[in-house]
């Protein structure tokens, strides 16, 4: 197979052990080429971290506009040296790839992880929604090829597509993300229930604290972890304040990768209620740590978590994330078996093995559509 170089552009800042690396050393691997990433520096020093073949370039730009030129010029000057193949993981960052001088000879591969074809109110106002979906639609229709995390998605998009759609779904290292090897007793975690993801409204935080002030009248000493940090952290800072929920529900906030595991397995049930998801990882980690995961009942979370091996409850059905979070906590061995079947199908259908082989398929593919991405 012809080498081919990669070029991805992000819009939010990329720490030294951010587990996308892993999945750029597999690509770059499979890929016989180099793979760079182009990240906002956040609050890390600008500048390139060399990690053969993989390169972080952080971008120092103070406001949006700003990053948008700034990683426009980086596209360019990486792409004079080698032709490459450019991927762009949102909307915004196919909008910086779209304007560069590379984009003329080099083929586009455009990332949709959420429902963001027709977005929904979760999405923010009518303009937001509007002006995102617009976007959304016509880098599809102007892209050389586009992954989606979901068979959903792939019907939300295809209508859309003039290239060709390919479904990845998010992947899972199953050996780092397992239960503990000696486990003990799921009744001795110190925690009741954890949820993480990003504090954002799409997130639906409030029905599950909501849920939680209606737990806490039959289990008085019930504990929510809530893992992620984000634009809504005051707001459900006043909402925990108003609910009395001090002493039941933690914020730990942003929390590494390599210590989630931690987090996971020191929880009996993972929650997730949120309005909108392409396939979260995080729903898969949980899963891939053997426990039982209680999820909204929307298209994203359907397709990863059959009856067998969680439970969905309506985003918005309060008294049924009640009851559903309660009747796993009371019933140990019902929800050992969720914990256990889910972890066996992540094993099977979201290994990182087989998903990056199946991603690398789809990169060439894209790539040997455009004959001037031959690279010596």
């Amino acid at each position: 197979m012809t080498s081919v170089s990669v070029i991805v552009v992000g819009t939010t800042p990329m720490a030294d052990d951010d587990p996308q690396l892993q999945v750029a050393h597999g690509l770059a691997d499979r890929l016989g080429g180099s793979y760079h990433f182009i990240v906002p520096c956040g609050a890390a020093k600008p500048g390139e971290l060399d990690l053969h073949p993989v390169h972080i370039h952080r971008v120092k730009g103070r406001t949006r506009l700003a990053y948008v030129f700034a990683a426009r010029r980086i596209v360019d000057r990486i792409a004079v040296e080698q032709r490459r193949l450019l991927m762009s993981s949102n909307p915004l960052a196919a909008i910086i790839i779209e304007i560069t001088r590379a984009r003329r000879r080099s083929p586009h591969i455009f990332h949709i992880q959420g429902e963001i074809v027709s977005p929904g109110p979760e999405y923010g106002g009518r303009l937001k929604r509007f002006a995102l979906g617009a976007v959304t639609r016509l880098a599809t229709r102007r892209a050389s090829g586009v992954r989606v995390v979901s068979e959903s998605l792939r019907s939300a998009v295809e209508p859309s597509a003039r290239c060709p759609v390919a479904v990845v779904g998010s992947r899972v290292d199953t050996e780092v993300f397992r239960p503990p090897r000696s486990d003990g007793h799921a009744g001795d975690r110190k925690v009741d229930a954890v949820m993480v993801g990003g504090l954002a409204e799409v997130k639906n935080h409030r029905t599950m604290l909501q849920a939680w002030s209606l737990i806490m009248k039959q289990l008085p000493d019930a504990r929510l972890l809530i893992v992620g940090d984000g634009p809504a952290r005051r707001r459900l800072e006043a909402q925990i304040a108003a609910l009395d929920l001090h002493y039941n529900v933690e914020l730990r906030g942003f929390v590494p990768h390599d210590r989630l595991t931690d987090i996971l397995t020191s929880a009996k049930c993972f929650v997730q209620a949120s309005w909108s998801e392409g396939q979260p990882r995080a729903v898969l980690e949980g899963m891939a740590c053997a426990l039982p995961v209680i999820c909204s009942d929307i298209p994203a979370h359907r397709e990863i978590v059959p009856p067998d091996a969680g439970l969905l409850v309506p985003p918005g059905d309060v008294d049924g994330w009640a009851a559903a979070i309660l009747t796993t906590l009371r019933d140990p061995t019902g929800a050992a078996e969720l914990g256990r079947r889910g972890r066996a199908l992540v094993i099977e259908r979201h290994g990182v093995e087989s998903s990056l082989d199946r991603y690398a398929e789809f990169i060439a593919a894209v790539a040997a559509r455009n004959p001037r991405m031959a690279t010596r």
